[in-house]
């Protein structure tokens, strides 16, 4: 029994607020927002509003009183009032993926840039949107539909993080690489990347960059802009390795929090270590109540 108590409510070792000023989860599977206090402590949940069914990321706009949330499987973005979870805008056409006006298909990641623009991945039709705060498409970059590793286009892009003011790392499936490109799409480098299905890769606060592989076993890696690797996160016993990991990213205190996505789980990880130093989420078994999640796909840090 005292093996599994601590799985019940989420568990820290040794630190006492591991989560820095708190974390907001994406539980795609319970279809809402969970909000963990510093110290890990469950503060809220919050339903998420039709037609959205699957939210699988969350991104705070500068404040915390607007949540940027997407859904792959309606194939639309929006933007939600937090904690109310009330609808103000919606980009995409619910139920009618395609590449025409106004159409998504299998967006992921809405993310808020300095510059106030939202950049958004689309994966299936190789391209990043820009977004304004109000939801109006500002920019396209890449070429709709024409999938290709290099200069002007993407190869299955999903996820387009800002790197400065005035660039963008932009990870993509096909050729398991990250771009580095301008706002007008210009690929100013390529990164390999030694990942089967490389994932939502950023910037730290410490000035390197996250990205994890959606695998199982998964594992994070941690680089510098020249893509070398800093750091490799990938344990492979039965209890700790990964299950198709999303994201992870890097914690002012210098952790790592990251969602283990098929194990229905958020870690945090101390990289001077390897040890897991918190965890929410049970892993024998999905599930909403408390300290449960069911598919955690997506997470931003409270600022």
């Amino acid at each position: 029994m005292r093996r599994w108590l601590p799985l019940l409510l989420g568990f820290s070792l040794g630190v006492a607020a591991p989560l820095g000023k708190g974390l907001v989860i994406a539980d795609a599977g319970n279809h809402r927002l969970v909000e963990l206090s510093p110290e890990g402590r469950l503060v809220r949940t919050v339903p998420l509003p039709s037609p959205f069914r699957y939210t699988d990321d969350v991104f705070f706009a500068p404040g915390g009183k607007v949540a940027y949330i997407t859904d792959p499987e309606v194939d639309a973005v929006a933007a939600v009032r937090y904690p109310e979870g009330q609808l103000l805008w919606t980009y995409g056409k619910p139920g009618r993926p395609g590449p025409g006006p106004g159409q998504l298909d299998n967006p992921d990641d809405l993310v808020p840039l300095p510059s106030g623009l939202l950049a958004v991945a689309d994966i299936r039709n190789c391209r990043v949107l820009l977004l304004t705060p109000q939801g109006q498409l500002a920019r396209i970059l890449g070429h709709t539909g024409v999938c290709r590793n290099r200069d002007g286009y993407f190869n299955k892009p999903n996820g387009a993080f800002p790197l400065g003011r005035d660039r963008l790392v932009v990870t993509e499936i096909v050729g398991h690489d990250i771009a580095i490109v301008d706002l007008q799409g210009h690929r100013l480098s390529t990164l390999p990347l030694p990942l089967h299905y490389p994932s939502d890769a950023n910037l730290t606060p410490w000035g390197t960059l996250l990205v994890v592989d959606w695998w199982s076993p998964g594992a994070v890696l941690e680089l510098d802009l020249k893509g070398r690797v800093l750091w490799r996160y990938a344990p492979t016993g039965k209890e700790e390795r990964l299950d198709h990991p999303s994201v992870a990213v890097g914690l002012a205190n210098g952790l790592v929090v990251l969602t283990d996505d098929r194990r229905h789980r958020v870690l945090v990880v101390d990289r001077k270590t390897n040890r897991v130093v918190f965890q929410y989420g049970r892993t024998d078994r999905p599930g909403s109540g408390p300290g449960e999640l069911r598919y955690p796909d997506g997470l931003d840090p409270l600022r």
